[in-house]
């Protein structure tokens, strides 16, 4: 299954080229956004109409579990396809939108960061027009952003009718001792072994949030690795330069 059409494939849109392999369920603390599996789950394995609308401030993991939900998908054997509103406002809004008008062909649908679309009525005009045509095929939506559909600024209020439809499933920040726990366990996956005053250390002196953590995660790997040294706390701070 290629879930790239035709008449897409130039473009650096593409799911299967841009998901990471870190990105799954397991890794991921659902403890703090209870129900949110189950609707995942079912948007991502089940053929009914659905929109599914994240709801989190930014570190929460919306583009995690988007990315995790379309691999799943894709798994299944759904065609799938996975858009940040970030890469189609670097576009603008011309070709942006000409992009969305072909991207009804997929039966999961993955948008992140729409509340970044919806400032504009070209961008939600071009939005309605892909809720409303997904829908008529018995299509899925899975959508996040950091408002809610009630709360976030929308210039078609049309559009902002059919995001109040959607399941809300409101995304939570965990707090540091969940932090840490999630820390250790990414680090146990890429092989690092972690010990749990390092993961506090790291937690204490990152943002407090999982994209902060992990992104500190990511350059330790690889700063361990140059060096040929374990995690420790003067490691860290040498490295992170705390």
């Amino acid at each position: 299954m290629n879930p790239v059409a035709p008449d897409l494939a130039g473009q650096q849109l593409t799911l299967n080229m841009r998901l990471p392999s870190y990105a799954n369920w397991e890794n991921y603390d659902f403890s703090c956004s209870p129900g949110t599996l189950t609707a995942l789950q079912k948007i991502a394995q089940q053929p009914v109409p659905e929109v599914v609308f994240l709801q989190g401030a930014k570190g929460t993991g919306k583009s995690h579990l988007l990315q995790a939900t379309a691999q799943v998908a894709i798994d299944e054997g759904w065609q799938v396809g996975y858009l940040s509103a970030a890469e189609l406002l670097t576009m603008g809004p011309e070709v942006g939108t000409e992009m969305l008008a072909g991207f009804d062909q997929f039966q999961l649908l993955c948008i992140d960061d729409i509340e970044s679309l919806c400032q504009t009525k070209t961008w939600c005009e071009a939005l309605f027009h892909l809720y409303n045509a997904n829908q008529h095929l018995g299509h899925r939506l899975l959508l996040s952003s950091a408002d809610t559909a009630h709360s976030m600024s929308c210039a078609l209020p049309d559009l902002k009718s059919r995001l109040q439809l959607a399941l809300m499933m409101p995304l939570h920040a965990l707090d540091e001792a969940r932090q840490c726990q999630q820390l250790i366990y990414r680090a146990r996956q890429l092989g690092i072994v972690m010990s749990a005053e390092v993961a506090q250390y790291i937690c204490l002196h990152s943002q407090r949030n999982m994209s902060a953590v992990m992104a500190v995660l990511q350059t330790l790997d690889t700063a361990s690795w140059q060096a040929k040294r374990k995690l420790t706390i003067p490691f860290v701070k040498q490295t992170m330069q705390w």
